[in-house]
């Protein structure tokens, strides 16, 4: 080989191993250059103290706590109105008033029978004077004089006339003078009997109960005329007014509803939501609620669970259980049938160690944290949770208020570069 030649091949090693050796250095350089551009960090964020709660959010529709519907005890003839819907009405205000002219008129009738049954009882009990015994037992004793006296007038009057002293006519009215003797000492004897007689049990009783029977019959036109002016049983709203005047009310009809008027007592009202199942065992009675309305969705309501249903309901094979929420409403701005959004509180707690809920590492039915080191550099601790939502935790034990947590930030990776192939050409894998 001649001179030129080896002189040609040892720049071409030169140039190669130059070539290796840059190679290598580029890449070091380039692996380091994509691990600290691919390494995790951290930001710092401090434990802190406050209030954390947990709810239950559910939808339902908005009702009047207490609502009463007016019916009408008696058929009549509306007559006036007093109120229209809408009005604002007390326990008791008069609503509408009734046709009461028949009902006057049976009333003064059964009057009249009372007051005369009372007055043949009154006559039956009466128990006769001093007086009046004394006059009675006189007319009877001078009724058995009169009768003896006439007696014996006859029995001389008989003599004389068998000796032919006395004439048969003579005979004769001496003998109606002793019948109307006899007739007036019966009738005296009667009265006497009946002033010393007390009134039999039998006819007192009779009449005693035909007096009952009259005045039940008067009590009951009393309460008619009472319910003519039908009245509202409770304080509240007037929802919905049904009869007008001149209308005729109807009773007893099978096919008619009869409520002739609504009245909501809008002071409270509740909302009634279906609380899944799974839930059902979280809510109490007395827990707060937040109800937001779409009718007034920049004005949160404060409510509370008043009760909740012991009776199931299955929808689409999901069992929820009514719960009532009730909502202070003085200034009844909240209307019947508005839709409510509710959210329930479950559990709250102030002055409770709080941590975001991305702090919180969970494995094998443990909770973790990273705490930051001076350096800033996380270790991680067991921590005990308490109440969670979908941002924060409660940490019951394992950190203190002002310690450091360590969470990781996200990194800004690049796509990898294309591999260059080996020093010799070769294709990366």
């Amino acid at each position: 080989m001649s001179k030129k030649g080896r002189k040609i091949i040892i720049t071409l090693f030169i140039l190669g191993v130059a070539f290796i050796a840059i190679w290598f250095i580029f890449l070091k350089n380039n692996v380091a250059s994509s691990q600290k551009e691919n390494a995790v960090t951290y930001k710092t964020i401090p434990v802190e103290i406050g209030k954390i709660s947990n709810s239950i959010s559910v939808v339902g529709t908005v009702e009047s706590f207490t609502r009463a519907e007016v019916k009408s005890e008696i058929g009549e003839k509306v007559t006036q109105i007093f109120v229209n819907s809408g009005d604002l009405v007390t326990i008791n205000q008069p609503l509408f008033q009734l046709d009461t002219r028949e009902l006057e008129i049976n009333r003064q009738k059964i009057e009249s029978q009372l007051l005369s049954a009372q007055a043949e009882l009154d006559k039956l009990l009466q128990q006769p004077s001093e007086v009046d015994l004394k006059q009675a037992e006189a007319n009877y004793q001078e009724a058995l004089i009169a009768l003896e006296n006439a007696q014996r007038t006859l029995e001389r009057h008989r003599e004389l006339f068998i000796s032919g002293g006395l004439s048969q006519e003579q005979l004769e009215q001496s003998e109606d003078q002793v019948i109307l003797k006899e007739q007036a000492v019966y009738v005296s004897k009667a009265k006497l009997d009946d002033l010393k007689e007390q009134p039999k049990k039998e006819d007192v009783g009779i009449r005693r109960a035909h007096i009952s029977e009259i005045k039940a019959s008067l009590e009951s036109i009393k309460n008619q005329l009472e319910a003519s002016l039908v009245k509202s049983p409770i304080a509240g709203t007037v929802i919905d007014m049904n009869v007008k005047v001149g209308d005729i009310i109807q009773t007893g009809s099978a096919t008619t509803t009869n409520i002739t008027a609504t009245i909501d007592d809008m002071s409270t009202m509740k909302v009634v939501v279906p609380i899944n199942e799974i839930d059902v065992p979280r809510i109490k009675e007395g827990m707060k609620a937040r109800v937001i309305l779409d009718a007034l969705p920049d004005k949160p309501f404060d409510g509370e669970v008043d009760s909740i249903s012991f009776l199931g309901k299955i929808t689409e094979n999901v069992v929820t259980y009514d719960a009532t929420v009730l909502i202070p409403n003085p200034n009844r701005i909240i209307r019947p049938e508005m839709t409510a959004d509710v959210e329930i509180t479950t559990q709250y707690k102030e002055n409770a160690t709080i941590i975001p809920l991305d702090a919180l590492i969970e494995k094998e039915g443990k909770g973790f944290v990273l705490i930051a080191n001076q350096e800033g550099e996380p270790t991680e601790r067991e921590v005990k949770v308490g109440i969670r939502n979908d941002s924060q935790v409660e940490i019951i034990d394992g950190i203190e208020a002002g310690e450091q947590l360590a969470l990781p930030m996200a990194t800004n990776r690049r796509t990898p570069p294309v591999s260059m192939g080996g020093p010799f050409g070769g294709g990366g894998r």
